[in-house]
């Protein structure tokens, strides 16, 4: 064994003999070594290599951290079915707006009557009357007393010159009984309103038949204003629904609703070219479409810009009313405000009405007069202590087709350059 170790003596002798030198020779090898990793650390290229590394680390990390759980995939598609059934409900919503109650349905009128009697168009025309009569009850309204009236309850006053023209003072102001019946009135009722307001109703006072063709368009004009004049009485109500009567209601009077051209009190509406606005027996207040071809009949330019297309009907019409100067803006917000409605599927009168909501009225321009009270066009009236103003207002309303279009006659859809039905129909 000591033979086999010879070889190491003369090293071990060599440490011995320089062991003290040893801690100096560790830390002369340390020093360089920690030199040689200063110099790769700071040098540009390490530098570069070294923030190199980080970002990957943290990008790896970051990924990592994001990693999806096995059950997000599907926790992600029944938020997309989530949001598909709420776009679906929206779509339907959107549709149902324009599925609307009818006037009639004791004839199947729209989009074709099978009845080729004359008898049905007078019929719709009573049912009209009816309709309009029963949308004045419902807000509780009629108008200042008559002439008629008056001299009928004092002896007093002098014949009318006609519902709305009231340019000269036709009673003596400082009679009580005839200001008794006046402020009796006002008291019964909760705004002054005449079906006259609403256009299409003298229309059908005495109407004639003309053709088939023109009757059924009368019949879907008629229609269409009425879903119009719904939504303006039923905001009338809203606003005056706490006031006991006119002296304290928000909406004094309903001066008029139009389409054909602007609510003119004490003459006859007045429209911008308008060519279809006579008949026989009355004005034939026609929807104002708005058309890509075509101007409004109130407006060169709509601020909205919106015109019928292949999703909606855009029409256009006016509104005037007396309102307390103090309930402007809130009439206009209620005007514009969602309504509900119901309607029967298919238009078909059976089983339960499916009750609904729609919010088709935008105002395009509005104008404000305040009105003096002693004028002769109000001697009849009584508002109450509070400055009231003549408010204008020009609407637009929307229908949606995919609502209506069902039972939208060919000849108004040929009119708003819709495709017709194939079916041959005869017009005669």
């Amino acid at each position: 064994m000591n033979s086999s170790m010879g070889f190491l003596k003369p090293v071990t002798s060599t440490l011995k003999k320089y062991k003290a030198l040893a801690p100096s020779v560790i830390i002369t090898v340390v020093a360089v070594l920690l030199l040689l990793l200063v110099v790769l650390v700071f040098s540009p290229k390490a530098k570069e290599a070294m923030t190199g590394s980080v970002r990957m680390a943290g990008k790896v990390q970051k990924l990592q951290n994001n990693v999806p759980s096995r059950y997000e995939p599907r926790q992600i598609r029944v938020s997309m079915d989530k949001l598909e059934e709420q776009a679906n409900k929206i779509k339907e919503l959107a549709a149902q707006s324009g599925r609307r109650d009818l006037i009639t349905y004791e004839y199947k009128l729209f989009p074709e009557p099978d009845d080729p009697s004359q008898q049905i168009y007078l019929e719709f025309g009573e049912q009209y009357r009816i309709k309009i009569e029963t949308l004045i009850e419902t807000i509780n309204a009629l108008d200042a007393p008559s002439q008629a009236e008056i001299r009928a309850k004092t002896g007093s006053g002098k014949p009318a010159a006609g519902y709305g023209r009231r340019g000269t003072r036709a009673v003596a102001p400082q009679d009580p009984r005839i200001d008794a019946l006046c402020l009796r009135r006002a008291q019964e009722v909760s705004v002054y309103a005449n079906p006259s307001a609403f256009a299409w109703y003298p229309f059908w006072d005495a109407y004639e038949f003309s053709g088939k063709s023109q009757a059924l368009e009368d019949c879907w004009d008629s229609q269409v204003a009425f879903w119009v004049y719904e939504d303006i009485a039923d905001a009338i109500e809203k606003m005056n629904g706490g006031a006991g009567n006119v002296l304290s209601a928000p909406v004094k009077r309903l001066l008029g609703i139009r389409f054909a051209g602007l609510v003119t009190a004490g003459s006859q509406t007045t429209t911008r070219g308008h060519s279809r606005t006579t008949a026989t027996a009355g004005v034939r207040d026609r929807p104002s479409y708005a058309m890509p071809d075509s101007p409004s009949v109130f407006l060169d330019h709509s601020p909205t810009g919106r015109l019928c297309n292949d999703e909606v009907d855009v029409i256009h019409c006016a509104v005037s009313v007396l309102l307390d100067s103090r309930f402007i803006f809130p009439f206009m917000k209620e005007l514009c405000s969602e309504k509900p409605h119901s309607f029967y599927p298919d238009f078909v009168q059976s089983g339960q009405p499916i009750e609904s909501r729609h919010n088709q009225i935008t105002i395009l321009q509005s104008d404000l007069k305040v009105i003096d009270k002693t004028d002769s066009a109000h001697e009849l009236y009584r508002y109450g202590k509070g400055a009231v103003v003549r408010l204008d207002l020009i609407c637009e309303y929307q229908f949606n087709r995919a609502g209506y279009d069902a039972i939208k006659p060919n000849l108004i859809k040929k009119q708003l350059g819709q495709p017709e039905d194939t079916e041959e129909r005869d017009d005669t």
